[in-house]
C-alpha cells in the first residue's frame, strides 16, 4: 500500500473495554479474575486491538504494518484530558518507529494498564509517515520536534524538569535537519471540541509523576 506522507490518519475512540469484550471478557471484572485468567484477557483484549487499529487503517489508507519509519501520536478521547502543568491536553504519547511493532509493543506493558485505570475512556491513535529529501532519519526529528512542541505549549518546565506527555520520558533524537513546514502539529494542538474534564495523577498511581 502506498501511504501519502506527511499526512496524519487518525483511528478515533478506541475502547479497551470493547476490545476485552470482543474477546470474551467484562474488563470491569479484571481484579476479580486469577492471574491466569487476567494473563489470558491481556493476551486476546491486545490481538482484538490490533487487528481492529489495522482494519481502520486500512481503510483510511494507511498501512499499520508496513511502515517502519513511522511517527504517532496517542490521546484521550474527548470529553477528556490531562492535566499538564502549562495547561491541559488530551495527549498521552507521543512516539516514532515500526508502528504495527510499536503499539503493540505499548499494549503489552505500560498502554494497557493506563487504560485499565481509565476503564471506560476511549482512545485515539494518529500516524504518519515522516518524509524530507536526503533525511533518511527524519521520522526521529519529527518525534524530537513534537516532544519539544508539547514541552513548550503543554508540558512546561517544572523545577527545571522538562514535562513531556504522560506515558514519555526522554525528548526523542535532534537531528538538526532543516527544511519542511508544520504538519506534524496537527494531533498536538488543543483545537476542535474543548475537552469537559482535565484529569491529574494523584500519588498512588504508577503514573505519578508525569514523566516517572
Amino acid at each position: 500500500m502506498k501511504v501519502k506522507t506527511n499526512k496524519w490518519h487518525s483511528v478515533k475512540e478506541q475502547s479497551l473495554a470493547v476490545f476485552a469484550r470482543n474477546a470474551g471478557f467484562d474488563l470491569a471484572m479484571y481484579r476479580d479474575y486469577s492471574e491466569d485468567v487476567q494473563d489470558e484477557l491481556r493476551k486476546r483484549a491486545v490481538k482484538e486491538a490490533m487487528a481492529e487499529i489495522e482494519y481502520a487503517c486500512e481503510d483510511k489508507g494507511f498501512d499499520f504494518s508496513g511502515v517502519k519509519k513511522g511517527v504517532y501520536v496517542i490521546t484521550l478521547s474527548n470529553p477528556l484530558s490531562i492535566q499538564y502543568f502549562h495547561r491541559k491536553s488530551k495527549v498521552i504519547y507521543i512516539g516514532r518507529g515500526a508502528i504495527k511493532d510499536r503499539i503493540k509493543s505499548h499494549f503489552e506493558n505500560k498502554l494497557f494498564d493506563f487504560m485499565l485505570t481509565l476503564n471506560g475512556a476511549d482512545f485515539d491513535f494518529h500516524f504518519a509517515k515522516p518524509a524530507l529529501a536526503g533525511t533518511p532519519d527524519y521520522f526521529k526529528h519529527v518525534e524530537h520536534l513534537m516532544l519539544e512542541y508539547f514541552m513548550v505549549q503543554y508540558g512546561g518546565l517544572d523545577n527545571e524538569v522538562r514535562r513531556y506527555p504522560i506515558l514519555n520520558k526522554y525528548a526523542g533524537s535532534d537531528k538538526s535537519y532543516r527544511g519542511g513546514d508544520d504538519w506534524w502539529k496537527q494531533p498536538l494542538k488543543a483545537c476542535g471540541t474543548p475537552p469537559l474534564w482535565e484529569l491529574k495523577p494523584t500519588g498512588d498511581s504508577i503514573f505519578s509523576p508525569l514523566d516517572g
